[in-house]
């Protein structure tokens, strides 16, 4: 029963269906050319007796002409007698002695009505042929000669016939060979693209079982099977990531929010047994304040990680001259690091345009020119630079800070995910995540490097191309 099934399901593949076409197809052009390679060697076997008996008529013609009529029937009847002469068949016919008109058709009549093509059989030529082969083929030129006498010059086509057999034979062996080929290729180019997704059915039960660890087979033929395997192992690779993220994300969240809520609560209670005119119940009520304000910070962060993840403001991507944009932050953060003692200097290339949303891109430096301002100490220094270089813009972002563990560079973009010496700061773990999602959603490059000391980020744009 496996093996009917298998069969069947062999027969319901597109590709053994296709096989089954083309092989029909190719066996019947192979059919048109193995028969017309048939009809041109049977025709050109036809034209080469027909020489040969226009030769034979001429030899005997000279004969004619050189003599007598009687010397050309004693050439004809010696012969027909002559045993090494077998191929040739002759006859000297008077109009009413032997009527073979009967049984001949002619196929070719010369233009001077003269001479004449005929296929018939040896027995309506001659007596002289035995019983058996009466019924064989031969080829005749029949000749009109000037005393109204008729020449007739045969010849036995068995062994063109013979050859001719063999050629319908062989011609027929390769249209059978030809078909069963094409259609052996078939079943087994049907069970091979069968095999392959078979083992695609099966690594996508095991992933919707919920094993998102599976990726689709795929070989180094690089073929259609190939490729569409690298794109579902992509869009895995992708999914995965976003469960995890997901996991990580609810993890984080139930333990990030735990603290400011239980804190938030406390103060509620601590509230309530103050006198609403006192000091610190004002202060109380602020620092609640404080901390909602925290919380929505925190879910305001979230929604527009989600939202650039997912590609809502994808459509709002304009021109963005960031020369504009960038010396616009520089002169900003130069107030700010001049405050914390931070030597802060910028340098901006002019004309540099990228193709973007102008809000998330600000809000991406922002919040690395950000971090470098917090994270840098005292007397640090900050550099912030931008150019182009060929199609690309190129913004650099280095700073004297803590600088980041090279193991943790691909770590610190995900949510919630804050280094040991950053815990002390104010923060959620979100910021890192929004500029990442940003430069997903602008096809950036975002590289973080070392500064010895210090951290450097490198983000890789694509210049504008009007």
């Amino acid at each position: 029963m496996n093996k009917i099934s298998n069969f069947r399901q062999l027969l319901n593949t597109t590709a053994f269906r296709l096989s089954l076409i083309y092989a029909l197809l190719f066996s019947l052009i192979a059919t048109v050319a193995l028969s017309f390679i048939y009809w041109v060697a049977a025709e050109q076997i036809k034209h080469q007796t027909d020489e040969r008996l226009q030769l034979e008529t001429n030899v005997l013609m000279n004969r004619y002409h050189g003599g007598r009529f009687d010397a050309l029937a004693q050439t004809i009847q010696r012969r027909n007698t002559d045993s090494s002469t077998t191929f040739f068949i002759y006859a000297l016919l008077d109009r009413r002695g032997r009527d073979i008109n009967k049984s001949f058709q002619p196929e070719y009549i010369s233009a001077d009505r003269r001479q004449a093509y005929a296929t018939m059989t040896l027995g309506a030529i001659s007596h002289l042929i035995p019983v058996k082969q009466k019924n064989a083929p031969a080829r005749v030129l029949l000749t009109l000669l000037p005393n109204k006498h008729l020449l007739l010059v045969g010849a036995d086509l068995n062994q063109q016939k013979h050859l001719l057999n063999k050629i319908f034979s062989v011609v027929i062996s390769a249209i059978a060979i030809i078909f069963t080929l094409a259609l052996l290729g078939g079943v087994l180019m049907g069970r091979s693209v069968l095999k392959r997704i078979d083992a695609v059915r099966k690594t996508a039960g095991e992933i919707i079982e919920g094993d998102l660890t599976q990726r689709m087979p795929f070989t180094r033929r690089n073929d259609e099977f190939d490729r569409l395997s690298l794109v579902l192992n992509r869009m895995l690779q992708r999914l995965e990531q976003s469960m995890q993220g997901m996991r990580e994300v609810t993890d984080n969240l139930a333990h990030d929010l735990r603290t400011p809520l239980n804190r938030l609560r406390n103060r509620l209670e601590l509230t309530q047994l103050k006198n609403p005119d006192m000091v610190d119940y004002q202060k109380s009520q602020q620092d609640a304040i404080e901390d909602v304000d925290a919380l929505i910070n925190t879910f305001n962060s979230l929604l527009n990680i989600a939202q650039t993840e997912s590609g809502v403001k994808r459509k709002q991507l304009e021109q963005v001259d960031l020369s504009q944009l960038m010396n616009g932050l520089g002169e900003l953060y130069e107030v700010v690091a001049e405050e914390e003692n931070i030597d802060f200097k910028y340098a901006i290339e002019d004309a540099l345009s990228v193709q973007g949303n102008l809000q998330l891109l600000a809000q991406a430096f922002t919040n690395l020119i950000d971090n470098a301002v917090k994270y840098t100490p005292e007397n640090g220094c900050i550099r912030l630079q931008a150019s182009r270089q060929n199609d690309e813009v190129i913004i650099t972002i280095s700073d004297t800070g803590l600088g980041i563990p090279e193991d943790q560079r691909e770590h610190v973009f995900k949510r919630f995910v804050r280094l040991d010496n950053a815990r002390s700061s104010v923060g959620n773990g979100l910021g890192l995540s929004l500029v990442k999602a940003v430069m997903d959603q602008h096809n950036a490059e975002i590289i973080l490097g070392d500064n010895q000391p210090g951290l450097v980020v490198e983000v890789i744009l694509q210049a504008f191309k009007r």
